[in-house]
């Protein structure tokens, strides 16, 4: 009987370790600037909680997370005093590194009507505009089993 409760948990544990999330490329046609990372989120995966409000400094709406399917979440920031002032962050656990960085690129269309505005860095940790121009900022914090995804338009 322990051998058999053994290759379970080894196969359940192999299974969960193999699938990796894959976000696919944003639908830059039917997607828009305002909240773009939350529209896709509605696209693509059903939301698995309710909005949870960001507890406000007394003077505005903080804004607000949310979990959804296949172990996102998504938390959306308004406040004026908190360290990301405004801007949109996605966590992807157990993610696809390939997707995140095709994806970024993908929503970064959405800013930008010329190709080649925006660049890597040289670890893939930032994506951002090479020169003055309009168009948004991203940055990758990568975890053990998670990566976030934060997004600040500059449009």
């Amino acid at each position: 009987m322990k051998a058999i409760l053994y290759i379970l948990c080894f196969c359940f544990v192999s299974v969960s370790i193999a699938q990796e999330t894959i976000l696919e490329p944003v639908d830059v046609e039917n997607t828009s600037k305002k909240d773009p990372v939350y529209e896709y989120l509605l696209q693509h995966y059903k939301p698995i909680s309710d909005k949870e409000p960001i507890p406000s400094d007394g003077v505005v709406d903080c804004g607000f997370t949310q979990t959804f399917e296949n172990g996102l979440s998504y938390e959306k920031r308004n406040c004026a005093d908190a360290y990301l002032a405004s801007g949109e962050v996605l966590t992807v656990t157990n993610p696809d590194r390939t997707s995140i960085v095709k994806w970024v690129e993908s929503l970064n269309a959405i800013f930008t009507e010329h190709k080649g505005h925006n660049g890597w860095n040289f670890d893939q940790s930032e994506y951002r505009p090479l020169s003055n121009v309009p168009g948004a900022f991203f940055e990758i914090y990568r975890y053990k089993n998670s990566t976030s995804i934060l997004v600040m338009s500059g449009c």
